[in-house]
This record gives structure tokens, C-alpha cells and sequence, in this order.
């Protein structure tokens, strides 16, 4: 094969990587940015605990300032004392959805597909663009 023939079919294979690989993956990255700020979005509030006649837990404020209470097994939380203070992450629409540890963003796999999409289809973009140049 000659230099000619290469730089030939190169063409039309870079337009179609760039025609197949960039909208879509633009699309999966508008799409986790969307999940994550309208879909999936954690607030992260100061939850204290608390022990009295109703049992043990955590309290904490709500972004609207309301009180919530997670009544919990002192199994549960054996390792801490009243009053001590952790971080609780609860979904501001539902706060009754709680959990302790800190949330994995919505969508990990959506966005690392959508960079490596986008990528691939700007660098087909580039090269298709400087390719008849040579």
C-alpha cells in the first residue's frame, strides 16, 4: 500500500469516528451533568447524636430547617457518644433518605464513556481536519 491509498481510506474512517463518537458522547456528558444537579443531588448536613426516652439516633437539620431523627440500634452506633457530630448526606427532596458515608456521584460509568467518546471524536475531528494538508 502506498502513502496515497492510506491517507484514502483514512478519511472517510476519521468522519465517521467523528459523526459516530462525539455527538454521543457530548450527549452522556450533558446527560450525568443533568443527573447530577437535578436527579441525584446530596446535601450534606451535621447530624448529632442523641439518646433519650424514645431510643438512640441521630438528629440533624434539613435544608429547610426542619428536624429529622434516625433512630438507631446502639449496636448501631456503640463506638460513639452523645452528642458527637458525623456528617449525614440526604437527598434534599426525600430526607428521610439518609446515609453516613459519602455518596458516589450519579452516573461514574455514564461520564467516563462520554469523555472517552468525546475524545475520540474531537482527535478524529483534528486529524481529519489537517490530514488533507499532507
Amino acid at each position: 500500500m502506498t502513502m496515497s491509498t492510506v491517507l484514502d481510506m483514512a478519511g472517510p474512517i476519521l468522519e465517521m469516528l467523528t459523526w459516530l463518537c462525539l455527538p454521543i458522547g457530548l450527549v452522556l456528558l450533558v446527560y450525568t451533568g443533568i443527573l447530577r444537579r437535578f436527579v441525584n443531588p446530596w446535601v450534606v448536613a451535621e447530624g448529632v447524636v442523641y439518646s433519650d426516652a424514645t431510643g438512640t439516633g441521630f438528629r440533624w437539620f434539613d435544608h429547610k430547617y426542619r428536624i429529622h431523627h434516625a433512630p438507631m440500634s446502639p449496636h448501631d452506633i456503640k463506638d460513639m457518644a452523645v452528642g458527637d457530630t458525623l456528617p449525614i448526606y440526604y437527598h434534599p427532596k426525600r430526607p428521610t433518605q439518609w446515609q453516613t458515608a459519602a455518596p458516589e456521584p450519579a452516573g461514574r460509568t455514564a461520564v467516563v464513556v462520554g469523555r472517552l467518546l468525546t475524545g475520540v471524536g474531537t482527535l478524529a475531528l483534528i486529524v481529519g481536519f489537517f490530514l488533507p494538508m499532507f
